[in-house]
């Protein structure tokens, strides 16, 4: 029987495309073409979206299993570390060891109340599964759980980043070197989320990129923050950004009305997702295709099988209009983006101004910076910051003439490159975006943020600086192309991205092309994105007094 879903031409079809992130070959022509001699690599951020994992929710029983078994070794390290910290009680359900693992099971994912939601959810066992044999063993996963797949991917990853910046380029030591008086290494900053998916995500990252380290090895220091910090996803509890976010969802959704209406059209047409896909639709109408993407990527990453009907075209489309109900919106509201990510895009900021700093010799008080920082989280950070960088998450309006996956694949990755090159000729025209530069020096906060040349935490000492007089930066006079010796190239899963203020002759290297922005064109692209905390208070006070007045 012919599949009811209708096909949208020139879609890209292939399931790795569109569930799976893809890094670039490494080869001896990618080496040259991409980091010539001199053009030294002086930091990278690495941020990326944790593995594969279980869907976050059991909401299409008919087609999914009930039990996913893909945990083996998940389980067993969460086995062991229970143990070791003494919450590893006796049960009468052992493995082939005879260790107990439900004890484990319920203590690792015990509900985590989270906006009155649990990020765990337990399984309704009133959903029907049809002739689902799956049964709970050693191997089962939590939902939302970081699978024995996922592990891989993040292994893979760290292992791309061995071969390119270890084996490769030389930048980082092939083994981490111990920080002062036997510390934890300094080479690398490390932050993940709290999510324990995105930490173990991190944990893999680790080590592919120090396999089968001695025992001797420098520890490495893991920083989390508590949820009230955090910054490396968007403030769910605020409720004035999500009114924002589902407004501008709504507008998303109008954009591309006819792709959208086609897809919601034909979902229900396949009976095994009909009844659940109406009922969330009726409970969340802007996120409606979000949920079936969610529970299907994760299956076909996993190898399960799926109704004829759903399809690697069918799954296309709905990473496609995943990204429109919850990544687009983003993108339309430089107000929203500010409010999901910005602080996230200081923090980068602050850490690309260290780094030159430190490569001018300027003492601050601060420890030297890190080689390497590495952020472990989630769709909902790659997916802003993409949108910050102004990358075209969702492509065209019509389906047909992009083929780009949109949502964030698993193990999806950002790497932000600060490179220094003294010897190829700067621009020698001024970008598009020049007539800025008349409010360089001046405060920062008084000029309308899209006017912005940089952001408001980069230092006017930044541009006040001369070699042999760094230490006297209020004695050098201000000078608008102090940094003309660094540059920012940006790359996405296996291509690099081009920042729009970037795509100016005047923006971007002279050689290296518009890939490779100058330090000044990634500061004018971000600088819109990045408020000061009184800019914060003042706009979402302003925009909580306008949703009243609409609201009313």
């Amino acid at each position: 029987m012919a599949s009811p879903v209708a096909a949208s031409p020139n879609i890209d079809s292939s399931s790795s495309s569109v569930v799976q992130a893809r890094q670039p070959k490494l080869s001896p022509e990618f080496i040259s073409q991409h980091y010539p001699s001199e053009a030294k690599l002086l930091h990278v951020h690495l941020i990326h979206r944790h593995g594969e994992r279980t869907p976050a929710s059991h909401l299409f029983p008919s087609i999914s299993p009930r039990y996913w078994n893909f945990c083996a070794q998940g389980n067993r390290l969460h086995a062991d570390f229970a143990k070791a910290v003494k919450v590893h009680a006796p049960s009468s359900e052992t493995d082939k060891d005879g260790n107990s693992y439900q004890q484990w099971y319920n203590y690792m994912f015990k509900s985590e109340n989270y906006k009155n939601t649990s990020i765990f959810p337990k399984d309704n066992l009133s959903k029907a599964h049809g002739n689902d044999k799956s049964q709970f063993t050693v191997d089962t996963c939590a939902f939302g759980q970081l699978t024995d797949v996922g592990r891989q991917s993040l292994t893979a990853l760290g292992a791309h980043m061995r071969a390119l910046y270890m084996d490769a380029l030389g930048f980082l030591p092939a083994v981490p070197r111990p920080g002062d008086n036997n510390e934890p290494t300094e080479d690398l900053y490390l932050r993940t989320s709290s999510y324990s998916r995105a930490f173990e995500s991190l944990q893999h990252a680790l080590g592919g990129m120090y396999p089968n380290l001695p025992a001797n090895s420098p520890l490495f220091r893991i920083n989390v923050r508590p949820r009230n910090r955090e910054n490396l996803y968007p403030d769910y509890h605020c409720e004035i950004t999500n009114r924002l976010h589902t407004e501008k969802a709504i507008e998303s959704i109008k954009h591309f009305a006819e792709d959208y209406a086609t897809l919601h059209k034909d979902i229900p047409q396949i009976p095994s997702l009909r009844e659940p896909f109406e009922a969330e639709l009726k409970r969340r109408a802007a996120h409606g295709s979000l949920f079936v993407w969610d529970t299907t990527s994760s299956m076909r990453s996993h190898g399960l099988p799926l109704p004829k009907e759903i399809d690697d075209e069918l799954i296309a489309r709905l990473s496609k209009m995943s990204a429109v109900e919850y990544l687009h919106p983003t993108m339309r509201s430089i107000q929203l983006a500010r409010m999901q990510i910005g602080p996230l895009v200081g923090e980068l900021a602050d850490n690309v101004v260290d780094v030159v700093e430190a490569d001018r010799g300027i003492v601050t008080g601060k420890q030297r910076p890190p080689k390497m920082s590495i952020y472990s989280g989630h769709d909902t950070t790659v997916g802003p910051l993409l949108a910050v960088f102004g990358d075209d998450l969702a492509g065209s309006p019509s389906l047909a003439t992009s083929a780009t996956p949109m949502w964030p694949p698993f193990a999806s990755s950002l790497r932000i490159e600060l490179l220094k090159d003294s010897a190829s000729p700067y621009p020698t025209i001024q970008p598009s975006w020049a007539g800025d530069l008349a409010n360089h020096s001046e405060d920062m906060s008084a000029i309308p943020p899209e006017e912005r040349i940089r952001p408001l935490n980069v230092p006017d000492s930044l541009y006040r600086w001369a070699p042999r007089q760094a230490n006297n930066a209020s004695d050098v006079p201000f000078n608008p192309r102090a940094t003309r010796d660094y540059y920012v190239r940006i790359w996405y899963n296996d291509r690099s991205v081009q920042l729009p203020a970037c795509r100016d002759p005047g923006a971007h290297h002279t050689k290296l092309g518009p890939s490779v922005c100058t330090l000044d064109g990634f500061f004018k692209q971000i600088a819109r994105f990045v408020p000061s905390e009184s800019e914060t208070i003042q706009e979402r006070l302003a925009l909580a007094e306008a949703q009243s007045q609409s609201y009313q």
